[in-house]
């Protein structure tokens, strides 16, 4: 039944196995929900609403209503032309399409609504990247086989699908119909394929190289590095990289066609973006959320590599003999070490140059899951290297305990027990193979982190454990009031509909303090003689190069405001942990679009920790 390789194909078929079973018997409550949602929605906007630019605003309104997907609708942005863009590349709604269509089908012979959200559309998106999933475990088996003996080859398998934070995001909460899982099989089949171009050079090899490097970036653009793996496969030193050019020139026709095949993949996004913004090239993900991005010159590296709040080591520790497996792989194979190595470091250093470098709600640092079938070569070669020595019994035992770790541990971060965003040093210890659910003192060893809900709240123990660092007030001496209205001094300054003022205070962050994230304590006094049409806002927010993120609003439309007296506002705000730069200013805004209102003493105070918690 086995053939050949009897151990490499049980191991396939069990990993097969545990996780089919984990995804048909424990399925998520709503599938097309959060990131998800923004991947898949180009699907039932264009076959079901026929509305891809969202004209008819309803229709997500209705969907929100019913199913639930996220707290808000942040999966697309309105662009200026009116039109609202989705902010998720297109690669992920073309491999989920014919997995919609199956969804398509049931629904209508089940007799479900066939909105594009029902049940049978999310069981089909789910079980369909099952299928990929398994996909790319076979072609990862076949891989190991080529380069390893049964055994090691077995093992290898057994350890990268188990082992790693691949098996939580493959079959935990849904997490399987994100990228992570899908990039894997992609580069597992690229890699294979790669492997059949350098040895048959055959040209269909490589145009279905182009067409998966093609789609792999049409999901994630920084996928695109894959390239370096068919580029310096077999080189390992400068006259192997002439060589490879002289080959790739006799070739260059074939080259060409390649490179069309992945611009015209790569041109399904800018046809999006021109017909739905009107420009070719826009950034709807950065212009979402502008305080996120790639900052190339403040990576991240030990924060992503070992941190307890997400450290690729600490989450995914077996993955320390992968690196270990470099050695042997360059002393056994200089013409893979060179492509893997490579792709390593750039890589590594692209994932940990996110300025959000934790990759919010996810277990260890899920950004790194592609990369894992190439990472299964070095680890490879550790693991063929000790079952050659005398150390094999103690080796293999740790591994298969660390194994055993990353599934209770995930088997945590399902119930909740291991937080899957704010987790500190302290936290990590505290909850350390615990079963029980986290008590309310061991909480309070997380890190703060940002409200989901858009409001912050200053809580007894903050005011015990922060401390004012801070205080910048502007209190309209010069102000425009005629009447000499005043909280303190002798002015104030008159705002009301006809002005449509907007007054505030900016201050680089660097300049309120060297901590991570502060607390923000922001206030205004208000004098109304009528609470008729009051419509103003006090909002606290960040700028990054002009462009305003992460804002808290407190809006007064007349209530809680006692007329002919001065009422103080006030709002709490904390300052993001995952800035692009401390240069970004705090930004403290009253805004009136009503009836006239008397501003003054508008104070901005900051308040840092004490202690601040740690991520080492």
């Amino acid at each position: 039944m086995f053939g050949q390789y009897k151990i490499s194909s049980i191991a396939f078929y069990t990993i097969c196995a545990i996780l089919s079973s984990l995804v048909v018997f424990f399925p998520p409550n709503n599938v097309l929900s959060y990131d998800v949602f923004g991947y898949y929605l180009y699907l039932p906007l264009e076959f079901k609403y026929h509305d891809l630019t969202l004209e008819h605003f309803s229709a997500i309104e209705k969907i929100f209503s019913q199913y639930h997907p996220s707290e808000t609708f942040y999966q697309a942005l309105k662009w200026d032309n009116g039109n609202w863009v989705i902010k998720y590349p297109v690669g992920m709604a073309l491999l989920y399409s014919p997995f919609y269509l199956a969804g398509e089908f049931f629904a209508i012979a089940g007799d479900y609504p066939t909105d594009g959200f029902s049940r049978p559309y999310q069981l089909s998106i789910l079980y369909g990247c099952l299928f990929y999933t398994i996909v790319g475990l076979w072609f990862t088996k076949k891989i190991l086989t080529k380069y390893f003996n049964d055994r090691t080859a077995a093992f290898t398998l057994f350890f990268i699908a188990l082992g790693t934070n691949y098996f939580f995001h493959t079959s935990v909460h849904g997490q399987g119909a994100m990228t992570h899982n899908i990039l894997f099989t992609l580069f597992a089949i690229i890699f294979w394929k790669t492997i059949s171009w350098r040895e048959l050079k055959r040209k269909k090899d490589l145009y279905v190289i182009a067409v998966l490097v093609g789609i792999a970036a049409l999901c994630r653009a920084t996928e695109i590095n894959i390239l370096i793996i068919p580029f310096l496969i077999g080189i390992i030193d400068l006259g192997g990289l002439k060589e490879k050019i002289a080959e790739f020139w006799k070739i260059r026709t074939q080259f060409f066609v390649a490179a069309g095949i992945i611009f015209g993949i790569g041109a399904i996004q800018l046809i999006y973006y021109k017909y739905s913004s009107g420009k070719f090239f826009i950034n709807p993900y950065g212009a979402g959320n502008p305080g996120e991005g790639f900052e190339i010159f403040h990576p991240h590296l030990l924060e992503v590599l070992v941190s307890f709040r997400k450290g690729w080591l600490i989450y995914t520790p077996i993955m320390i003999f992968s690196l270990i497996g470099f050695r042997e792989l360059y002393l056994k194979n200089k013409e893979l070490f060179v492509p893997i190595f490579i792709y390593f470091l750039l890589n590594f250093y692209i994932v940990a140059s996110w300025s959000h470098w934790w990759y919010s709600s996810c277990f260890g640092i899920r950004a790194l899951i592609p990369s894992y079938a190439l990472m299964c070569i070095p680890l490879g070669y550790f693991i063929d290297h000790v079952l050659k020595s005398g150390i094999k019994y103690f080796v293999l035992v740790l591994m298969f305990a660390l194994t055993g770790l990353n599934i209770f541990q995930s088997w945590q971060a399902r119930e909740g027990i291991l937080d899957l965003e704010n987790t500190s040093r302290d936290y990590y210890f505290s909850t350390f193979l615990q079963t029980s659910e986290p008590t309310k003192e061991q909480k309070k060893l997380l890190l703060k982190g940002k409200s989901k809900t858009g409001f912050e709240t200053f809580t007894l123990r903050d005011s015990l454990e922060n401390y004012l660092t801070f205080a910048k007030w502007k209190n309209f001496e010069n102000g425009n009031s005629q009447e000499n209205v005043a909280h303190s001094g002798k002015n104030s300054l008159l705002t009301d509909e006809k002005s449509n003022s907007v007054t505030g205070i900016e201050i680089p962050l660097d300049s309120i303090s060297r901590k991570k994230s502060v607390f923000v304590r922001a206030s205004a006094w208000l004098f109304v003689k009528d609470t008729v049409g009051v419509k103003a806002e006090l909002k606290v927010c960040m700028r990054h190069k002009g462009w305003e993120f992460r804002p808290t609003k407190y809006e007064l439309k007349g209530k809680g405001l006692i007329p002919g007296k001065w009422n103080k506002v006030q709002i709490y705000y904390l300052t993001p942990d995952d800035l692009r730069s401390r240069k970004d200013k705090v930004c403290l805004y009253f805004s009136n679009w009503g009836t006239a209102i008397y501003l003054d003493d508008l104070l901005m105070e900051s308040m840092e920790p004490v202690i601040e918690s740690s991520v080492f």
